[in-house]
């Protein structure tokens, strides 16, 4: 091998320290971009090329110049901003090339070069000397590798000093600064990837303590509809989101529930296609689109679902145009409880206006599973409520719940300056029917019975089976020819009821009693009891006068 460097005045020994240097100072680099810079002035200086570029590939699969340094006095040349070098016609260049140690050589007059450079794959470089090996479409490439990846890089020097093709020792000291540069440029990743987790997990850690802190908002929540709302809350206030939507599960729909975020047109836009068809939601939670156990919808990849048009165009809305998120994504997270769908988050506006993560998607869902819990234990709760509060077999106020309601309902009537009534019901001959037909005719009886007088009462009316085949009717502003006209108005509505196995037309007796609204009484609730009295008494005269008829207490 020649003692010395086939440029200038360089020996291999001087060629060597130079590089050796400055690879001791590569390790100081925290910039990928100085780091870069490093290399193609070492590159210029230890080996004495006019100018040096160095490529890395992107995601397209193409090759596009990230640093150069140009030694050169009066060239005025740099290369185009928009200069890109396919994978595909790399592989061009390869093999036309000569390989000369790890370096590959291409002479600039081979004909699969000029066609090359016609489309832009190979640059038409000033060349300094004239004639020289190096013509203006040569080219020298170095690649940069990694394991297991393979190639990355390119390290592209041009225009050497003294004109000459490469040589067998110039490709050697150029492969070994190549390889230092590519430790040194997958070090630097590295470290910029550990700090960046570092910071992820810092903000997770935070994300997640304010997380618990939420979710113990959510568990002391009083009421369902107070509880999604404290959960839509913490999505955007925990989450890193600016809006979130809160649908739950009703059978096969989705029902808006709550909102967070959310300026009152927008709440109008989305609940506008309110209930949503699960069926229809489905479309946007893809196996396909699903990360970890949410799912990410992109409009540019699928289409929109039918059914679903309001909802995503309400929602792409929300995030505002010109985000990367929100307008063409929707990231929906599922709210479940051992494995059943209880409803789903949908959230738009991230705080750092980025596509969400693995990590950021995996604290929502944290903060989703403890909703999950939350709700199941809310629906639970609701429905102990209701059936310690309604008769099981009618749908009705029981009575203890009757009188848990009275004194609200009736001040307020009072206060309105209503008049208050009670209907006290009796289903005719009922005893005979459970003896002679059987305690589950005797249960169809009630329900149908309850039914028809339920839809014949107003909204604002109260009524309570209050045992066995009696009924009370609270109603209010009516009075005594009015009350009468309703209690004889539920008698004809019973009579046309139809129950399996039973013989002849169902009657009920009416007792009615109305207190005006100056009535002297000092309590809502004593009000009520006293009208109860008097109705049944009524009730008891009607039975007396042979029953399926109306009585006003005199």
């Amino acid at each position: 091998m020649e003692d010395k460097c086939q440029h200038a005045d360089y020996t291999v020994e001087g060629a060597l320290g130079a590089i050796l240097g400055a690879v001791r100072s590569f390790a100081s680099e925290t910039k990928q971009d100085e780091l870069l810079d490093r290399v193609c002035d070492t590159t210029c200086d230890a080996l004495d090329f006019g100018a040096v570029s160095i490529a890395l590939l992107d995601e397209d699969e193409c090759f596009r110049i990230k640093a150069r340094t140009d030694r050169r006095k009066g060239v005025d040349w740099t290369p185009e901003s928009e200069f890109r070098l396919p994978l595909a016609d790399l592989n061009i260049l390869f093999k036309i090339g000569t390989k000369i140690g790890d370096a590959i050589w291409v002479d600039g007059r081979n004909e699969m070069v000029t066609r090359l450079a016609k489309r832009g794959s190979v640059l038409e470089k000033p060349v300094s000397i004239q004639p020289s090996a190096w013509l203006s479409t040569s080219m020298l490439i170095v690649p940069f590798n990694r394991s297991p990846e393979g190639l990355f890089g390119l390290l592209l020097p041009e225009d050497p000093y003294d004109g000459r093709a490469p040589s067998s020792l110039l490709a050697l000291l150029l492969s070994t600064l190549a390889s230092f540069a590519s430790i040194s440029i997958q070090l630097l990743e590295k470290r910029s990837y550990g700090d960046a987790q570092q910071r992820i997990l810092y903000a997770q850690r935070l994300r997640i303590a304010r997380v618990y802190r939420a979710s113990g908002a959510v568990q002391r929540a009083g009421q369902l509809q107070e509880m999604l709302q404290a959960t839509a809350d913490a999505v955007t206030g925990a989450g890193g989101f600016r809006k979130a939507v809160i649908y739950l599960r009703e059978g096969e729909l989705l029902e808006l529930r709550a909102t967070s975020g959310v300026t009152a047109a927008e709440a109008g836009d989305l609940d506008s296609g309110s209930p949503v068809s699960l069926a229809h939601f489905a479309g946007v939670m893809q196996p396909q689109m699903r990360i970890s156990r949410s799912y990410l919808f992109d409009k540019h990849r699928y289409s929109i679902p039918r059914g679903l048009e309001p909802f995503i165009v309400a929602l792409g809305r929300m995030a505002g145009t010109g985000e990367p998120f929100g307008v063409d994504e929707i990231l929906t997270v599922p709210i479940t409880d051992q494995q059943k769908l209880l409803g789903v988050i949908s959230v738009a506006g991230p705080d750092d206006g980025e596509s969400p993560n693995l990590e950021q998607i995996q604290a929502l869902e944290f903060f989703a599973d403890q909703a999950g819990t939350a709700v199941s234990q809310m629906v639970y709760f609701d429905e102990l409520k209701s059936l310690a509060e309604r008769d099981p077999l009618t749908g009705l106020f029981n009575r203890r719940s009757f009188w848990n309601i009275v004194d609200q309902v009736v001040s307020s009537a009072r206060g309105a300056g209503l008049s208050v009534a009670a209907l006290f019901v009796d289903i005719d001959h009922f005893k005979a029917v459970n003896d002679e037909l059987g305690h589950a005719v005797g249960d169809s009886v009630i329900k149908e019975v309850a039914k028809a007088l339920s839809g014949r009462l107003r909204s604002q009316d109260v009524i309570a089976r209050f045992g066995g085949e009696e009924f009370v009717v609270l109603v209010m502003g009516v009075d005594v020819s009015q009350a009468t006209s309703l209690a004889e108005s539920l008698r004809m509505v019973v009579s046309a009821v139809e129950v399996a196995d039973l013989t002849g037309a169902l009657t009920i007796s009416v007792g009615v009693a109305v207190a005006e609204s100056k009535s002297a009484v000092f309590s809502a609730h004593t009000l009520v009891e006293e009208l109860i009295r008097k109705a049944d008494a009524a009730l008891y005269r009607a039975k007396v006068f042979g029953r399926n008829r109306v009585e006003v207490y005199r």
